[in-house]
């Protein structure tokens, strides 16, 4: 009987090739969108669970809130991990990781700059799987000024040759010993690491405070079995016992004033496994992934699915009339309705069959473009996975199922008597359901259509808001601390000729997002002391000018006031938080080492600037100081408008002259802001993605739709023809129908996406409106590639001749 059903089903897929080629198409197109999406899905789900002790590994948070600012941190002190294993049998072990950001290797001949390197303690093998292909964990990271490197950079740097006692130099100054290899770390870690140095370093890494050097990611790996929660309600012993003393030293208050007062000192552990999806604090070791669009992700995946499903079950009831007759002589020759469901569930499963062949080759040949759009490393190889392929089974006996059971249903349901009497009629619910499809179809296609238009407006908003600097033709040199004590000549050298406006060097610049730069702050306010925690940025005298800030109070560093060592510049937002109208001649303290007597600096307010974004516009804009105290991470240089590439190559010259075999490496201030939002840009490209497939999946039905309806009408367009009727009178006749129901999934899709677009633009302090325009534009474009589609059917069959159309009636 299978077998039978089988060559029956396709022998009529064959048939009927028109229907057979848009249904095959459009389940292609909806699987393979499905399962790249899944392929996505299973991989943010699956961040960090590579890691053999996964379920007993926590990162150890800072909660904190100081004069009315809050801040979660990643970064504590150095010596939290070593008391948390001393002080609580539970820690079987723990870690400190420090990321380091870009550094100078050099090799031989060979020098690059490297951009993953992290300081970390020798445990970091106990706790996280990071095989050792050469060398002993045990000892690798013990001793000063030794590193591992990653299989990736051992065959970068040393080709076939075994690296481990072998010595590189970094940032051009010291030596490390390598002693081992690792295995490259997976790409759905939450950190990643080229080269992994000892703590133990000549040059320092840190010092014992708890709060005054906050620069250390601590994860803890507790015992088998042991509840994190009851570990966790142990911490605020533990911010007494060590952070209490630093407390009371810094504010002259105890722990329990201190938090009586509304502040906030807490430590609480976040699972590894949620770092990825559920995390976004201060410090993170990368940029992480946001659950959310993962459920989103999955509802549009479930979406484009039921689309196709969608295409499927229209066509399929549409055409029942061309199945009539079949139908009817089968049932004569004594088929029972359960062998024609069997059947039309068989025809429908060699669809979901074939469908699913051509998904795995668009898969094949779609991926690197989807890996591309996505920021991932996916690869074929998940298909030859045996869970991955019958999780492909299922789903394709499941579409089969699901798209062909209502066809089955209601074809197998006409009786034999009406339809060998040519009385057939396919129904009104059949109609009713057909309709309702096609408005699900396309409510779905304008809502992703609705929320394209909205990301990409809020991105616009973004590039193009007033910023309170000038981000346009300013050239960023990344690491000029390798020209030691020689960067203020380079700057010098470079501000003197005439295509430079001026330049700066700085330890931040406001196109980053802002990580221990915290410092703890005291100032009055118009009733009494207030405390808090604030940017403090270290600028030379250039600073405001060269990134085009706006001084609206005071005045700017100047050379001419040897007392602007102990100056500060404020913005806007420190002026708010003390309530001075007047600040000019107000003075804040700054809190420096916990050892010493007097563990406050003090500096006079000579200028105020005006409020300027440096992070993210998710954030309002917090308070931050200017201190003139030269670091020379970043040089930016404003310049002329023409000739940028001169410009470069003229920086670059002087570069090779200071820094000579070290690695130059520029941006420009634009694109570094333009960085801050690759997330929601990357969010958008999907977005248009996904409606663009849902329309095309949409039409594909649609077209098929138009075809079915242009047929069963093609008697009723000849009369009208012979009476005079016009071809647009025609075409309206064919489009009217289709044309109301896209007017209703409009209808409906308007509240749902805007309740769910509005809900996503909360994450944005600074934010656009929605307008009513977005929504009209989003149903505009659908109802205009919807009447496209129609109108070919509508056209050839308004042009067709009338008496060809009466005499095959």
């Amino acid at each position: 009987m299978f077998k039978n059903n089988l060559k029956i089903a396709i022998r009529n897929l064959l048939k009927y090739k028109f229907y057979s080629f848009i249904n095959a198409t459009g389940l292609a197109i909806g699987i393979a969108t499905c399962l790249l999406i899944l392929l996505f899905v299973q991989d943010e789900l699956n961040y960090d669970k590579y890691n053999e002790k996964a379920g007993r590994i926590y990162r150890v948070i800072a909660d904190m809130k100081l004069g009315g600012n809050s801040f979660n941190t990643t970064n504590l002190g150095a010596p939290t991990a070593e008391a948390l294993v001393n002080d609580f049998p539970e820690v079987e072990k723990a870690v400190r990781i420090k990321h380091l950001g870009s550094w100078f290797v050099q090799y031989g001949d060979l020098s690059f700059k490297e951009t993953n390197v992290i300081n970390a303690d020798s445990t970091l093998f106990d706790i996280f799987t990071i095989p050792l292909l050469s060398g002993n964990p045990k000892t690798a990271l013990v001793k000063p000024n030794t590193l591992v490197l990653n299989e990736k950079m051992a065959e970068k740097y040393f080709g076939n040759e075994n690296p481990v006692g072998k010595m590189l130099i970094l940032n051009n100054r010291d030596d490390f010993l390598v002693t081992g290899v690792f295995k490259n770390i997976p790409s759905n870690s939450h950190f990643h690491a080229d080269f992994i140095l000892s703590f133990n370093i000549k040059h320092g890494d840190g010092n014992d405070y708890w709060l005054g050097n906050m620069m250390y990611v601590t994860y803890i790996l507790l015992q088998k079995n042991f509840d994190y929660k009851n570990f966790e309600a142990k911490l605020p012993s533990v911010v007494e016992k060590y952070m209490g003393p630093e407390i009371e030293h810094f504010t002259g208050k105890s722990i329990k004033d201190f938090l009586a007062e509304g502040n906030k000192a807490r430590l609480y552990l976040q699972p590894l496994t949620d770092i990825h999806l559920h995390s976004d604090l201060m410090s993170e070791l990368e940029p992480n992934g946001d659950i959310k669009y993962v459920i989103i992700f999955s509802a549009i995946a479930v979406f484009i699915l039921l689309i196709a499903c969608i295409n499927f079950m229209n066509l399929s009831t549409a055409s029942s009339s061309q199945r009539a007759k079949e139908v009817g002589i089968k049932k004569v020759l004594g088929s029972d309705r359960m062998d024609l469901i069997k059947q039309f569930l068989a025809e429908s499963i060699v669809m979901s069959l074939i469908a699913t062949i051509l998904a795995l080759i668009i898969i094949q040949l779609a991926i690197p473009f989807f890996n591309n759009l996505s920021g991932k490393e996916l690869t074929i190889s998940y298909l030859t996975n045996f869970q991955f392929l019958a999780g492909i089974l299922i789903l394709t006996m499941f579409i089969g199922l699901l798209a062909g059971s209502y066809p089955a249903l209601f074809i197998s349901s006409f009786k034999p008597v009406s339809i060998l009497k040519g009385k057939i009629r396919t129904g009104s619910k059949s109609g009713f359901l057909r309709s309702s499809m096609v408005v699900f179809q396309f409510a779905a296609s304008i809502i992703m259509i609705t929320a394209t238009t909205i990301v990409f407006n809020q991105l616009h908003y973004i590039q193009n808001k007033k910023l309170g600097f000038d981000k346009e033709h300013a050239i960023v040199i990344h690491d000029s601390y390798i020209l030691g004590n020689q960067v203020q000549s380079f700057k010098n050298e470079i501000v003197n000729d005439s295509r430079i406006i001026s330049g700066t060097i700085a330890n931040t610049l406001p196109v980053e997002e802002p990580g221990s730069s915290n410092g703890t702050i005291r100032g009055r306010n118009i009733n009494d002391e207030k405390m808090t925690s604030m940017q403090s940025w270290k600028v030379d005298y250039d600073y405001v000018p060269t990134l085009g800030m706006k001084i609206i109070q005071g005045r700017n560093f100047s050379r001419e006031y040897g007392s602007d060592s102990n100056a500060v510049i404020i913005n806007e937002a420190v002026a708010r938080h003390f309530e001075w109208d007047e600040p000019i001649g107000k003075h804040l303290s700054q809190y420096t080492s916990p050892d010493e007597d007097n563990p406050l600096t003090t500096y006079e307010v000579i200028g105020v600037v005006k409020d300027f974004h440096f992070e993210s516009l998710k954030n309002s804009i917090a308070p931050v100081l200017l201190f003139l105290s030269p670091s020379s991470t970043y040089s930016v240089f404003r310049f002329k408008g023409e000739n940028t590439a001169e410009v470069i190559n003229f920086i670059k010259s002087k570069w090779e002259r200071f820094a000579p075999g070290s690695p130059f490496e520029y941006s420009f201030l634009d694109k570094d802001y333009d960085n801050l939002y690759k997330a929601e840009q990357k969010v958008g490209d999907i977005f248009s993605v996904f409606a663009f497939l849902a329309i095309f999946i949409g039409c594909l039905g649609l077209f098929g739709l138009a075809a079915f309806t242009a047929e069963r009408k093609t008697k009723e367009i000849g009369i009208r023809k012979v009476l005079g009727a016009s071809i647009l009178g025609l075409i309206y006749l064919l489009s009217k129908e289709f044309a109301k129901l896209i007017f209703l999934a409009f209808i409906i899709s308007v509240p749902i996406a805007y309740y769910f677009m509005n809900n996503w633009l909360q994450d944005f302090a600074y934010r656009i409106e929605i307008n009513w325009w977005v929504f009209v534009l989003s149903g505009g474009i659908a109802l205009l590639i919807a009447l496209t589609t129609v109108s070919y059917h509508a056209i050839k069959s308004a042009t067709a001749n009338p008496v060809d159309s009466l005499s095959n009636e």
